[in-house]
């Protein structure tokens, strides 16, 4: 197993446990700095809450900010996501430094997720092919499986 699965397989561990005993959503995030796990965040239901901005990616890079203190940017950590981020989220994700985008399953798998975001990281990768390194589809399976079990949770 390469370090980006290994981190993987605990990231997904993570959702798992976070669906059972949080009630929350499937999509989960770490920022990860040389294989050390710095943050986690999980989806914190938006809607239960009424506040979109709770995404899993979101709260993991407020979490690391304010770990590393105020004003400290990311640049050189790693964001590890369950599923592709948001439009939102990958943008927060840029604005903070950060540089690196590993994630299991993306908008190919699940489009419903994704139908109202007409821009994706493919799209800024072409765009600014230097910019950023994107690794898809780890543990792929596994992903589907754990949105499998979300959605039979959650009646999606």
């Amino acid at each position: 197993m390469t370090s980006e699965e290994e981190i993987m397989k605990q990231l997904i561990d993570y959702a798992h446990e976070k669906i059972e005993k949080n009630n929350a959503y499937p999509f989960c995030a770490f920022i990860v700095k040389n294989g050390v796990i710095i943050s986690r965040g999980y989806n914190l239901r938006v809607n239960a809450y009424g506040d979109k901005t709770m995404h899993g990616e979101m709260e993991a890079i407020k979490k690391a900010c304010k770990s590393l203190h105020a004003g400290v940017f990311l640049k050189g950590y790693s964001l590890y996501s369950t599923c592709e981020p948001c439009l939102a989220c990958f943008d927060s994700a840029l604005w903070s430094g950060i540089n690196k985008f590993i994630f299991s399953v993306s908008h190919v798998d699940y489009p419903n997720y994704f139908n109202d975001h007409p821009y994706h990281i493919e799209d800024y990768e072409k765009d600014n092919p230097d910019e950023i390194t994107v690794i898809r589809d780890i543990l792929r399976q596994k992903g589907k499986e754990l949105f499998k079990k979300a959605k039979q949770k959650y009646g999606w």
